[in-house]
């Protein structure tokens, strides 16, 4: 079964209303009592359709609606090919939507999807770290964020460089993914790969 982390950079905080930036995910295999990251990924920056912008949002993402408008690819286009990547890694089974803040990046992605016309892949189900981490971790809810997580589950936070660039946050979260699984593996006794 493939689990694909997926990460999204828009610019502001709803779909239909703010536009969707770009878009990086990365498969994660679950085979025995192995989890791998693939290698690769899939990423891609889409032209602004609304060109709304919140300015908080743009400081985060450190995009340029100029530059995307240019280049980026239009929504269909950004649909199908993120449609036709999803199937290729999901062979083995349906893919699960994986994020940190599932809700949020899930949201674009199915907005993405309906405005194109074509069916998503993960369907209306996605599975939340967070969420996945208060069954894994030893922590209240309002202490589950990446700064507490991290050190806990052997991982370090993405630099400044890297921090909310779509494809350098999918392949974080499938770090973290890939950790809690373990860890979840650990706490009901199951044995973890060597």
């Amino acid at each position: 079964m493939a689990f694909i982390s997926v990460d999204v950079e828009a610019s502001g905080p709803l779909p239909a209303f703010y536009d969707l930036l770009s878009i990086g995910a990365v498969a994660v295999r679950i085979a025995g009592d192995e989890v791998r990251i693939d290698d690769g990924g899939f990423y891609v920056e889409l032209a602004p359709l609304h060109g709304k912008a919140d300015p908080n949002a743009m400081r985060v993402n450190r995009l340029d609606l100029d530059a995307l408008a240019r280049n980026g690819e239009t929504l269909p286009v950004a649909a199908r090919k993120f449609a036709e990547w999803t199937r290729a890694v999901s062979v083995d089974g349906p893919p699960v939507f994986v994020g940190y803040c599932a809700n949020f990046d899930w949201a674009f992605v199915n907005d993405l999807f309906f405005r194109a016309g074509i069916d998503n892949p993960f369907g209306y189900k996605a599975l939340d770290l967070r969420s996945m981490a208060l069954g894994a971790l030893d922590l209240p809810w309002e202490e589950l964020r990446q700064e507490r997580m991290l050190p806990l589950l052997g991982l370090q936070p993405l630099s400044d460089a890297d921090a909310h660039h779509a494809l350098a946050d999918a392949r974080h979260q499938a770090a973290m993914f890939k950790a809690l699984t373990e860890c979840a593996w650990r706490r009901s006794g199951r044995p973890r790969a060597s």
